[in-house]
């Protein structure tokens, strides 16, 4: 069983909160112009189309939009009459040991005011106070399948008012887990942020699908059903489940060539990765290297800070201009 509980923190120990930072990826642009260059002449005004409709959040834009986040949540949970206390009790999964959740509680003990609340983190359901809402954080949320897998796993036929501190959702992840909250016959209420959510947008509400079957038939031999998320974070790129690490971490160039091996690779129903070696591939992002291992579920760049083996790459590394597309707000904050 694990609880921690953070109380009566000094400002000057709050101050020293050591929140890990990831490295800076914006994208490349000489590698992007040269992976345009390189792709297939019929499918580059797409590509490029692609590229302008991708949302890059930086760690400095991650923050700020936390901060907000937990500014509301606290307001929320003050109109609650079931709040009668400073406490605030926090659920994670023994499972998010060297993940997202674990990496986020930093940031909300460094922005939450201590001499005003105590902050317990519990993984074990039966040590939550009925009497008090759960907090359950995160970064983001696309489909929202893990959160309703962590509800289904852990909530079924409680009376726990639940607060999903997650400033970065879908509307089909907000849809996905209040049906799981219900589905398991809850009886108390879910809640999740108002003004200060970020709705992230699926590539089919932001280009043609007649585009998108273009694009991704040199990625797959079955484009119809591409809904992921055309999004990505300095700390992360998500699973290919959720959004394009084939592009951005691995840069794979849409070219015949690319897309022969990936067919037949289909074909013939062999692991992705016996390919990987003899795809073209040029790096989109900066910090990103042409060296890196295949993982699909778990991109290795941008690396996780939360991963035991995140490496901060030197600061004297030479700074880079911001582009003009690399941030693309989905609803006002």
């Amino acid at each position: 069983m694990l609880i921690y509980m953070y109380s009566r923190m000094s400002e000057k120990s709050k101050s020293s909160i050591i929140i890990k930072k990831p490295n800076k990826h914006p994208f490349n642009i000489n590698n992007v112009s040269s992976w345009l260059e390189k792709s297939d002449p019929s499918i580059r005004q797409i590509a490029s189309e692609f590229i302008l409709k991708t949302v890059y959040i930086n760690h400095s834009q991650f923050l700020k939009v936390y901060k907000t986040a937990i500014k509301e949540m606290l307001e929320m949970l003050e109109n609650l009459e079931k709040l009668k206390t400073n406490v605030l009790q926090f659920f994670i999964n023994i499972d998010d040991v060297n993940k997202s959740s674990y990496w986020i509680m930093q940031i909300v003990k460094k922005y939450i005011n201590s001499k005003k609340y105590t902050i317990k983190i519990i993984n074990d359901v039966k040590k939550l106070d009925e009497f008090l809402p759960v907090i359950i954080a995160d970064d983001a949320s696309y489909s929202g399948s893990q959160m309703a897998n962590t509800i289904e796993d852990n909530f079924q036929r409680t009376k726990f008012d639940i607060f999903i501190l997650i400033p970065f959702m879908s509307n089909t992840a907000i849809d996905i887990i209040k049906k799981s909250y219900t589905d398991n016959l809850n009886e108390g209420s879910i809640m999740f942020l108002d003004r200060s959510i970020y709705i992230m947008k699926p590539i089919y509400e932001l280009m043609s699908k007649e585009r998108i079957e273009k694009l991704f038939l040199y990625y797959t031999d079955n484009p119809k059903y591409i809904r992921e998320y055309p999004i990505y974070f300095d700390h992360k790129v998500a699973d290919g489940y959720s959004s394009f690490p084939l592009i951005y971490t691995y840069g794979i160039i849409p070219n015949n060539y690319n897309k022969q091996l990936i067919h037949e690779c289909k074909a013939k129903k062999k692991p992705f990765k016996d390919i990987y070696e003899k795809l073209e591939r040029i790096p989109l992002l900066k910090n990103c290297t042409k060296n890196i291992p295949y993982n699909i579920m778990t991109p290795p760049c941008p690396q996780q800070p939360y991963k035991v083996n995140f490496s901060k790459l030197s600061s004297s590394a030479p700074k880079t201009r911001a582009t003009s597309y690399t941030y693309r707000k989905t609803k006002s904050m």
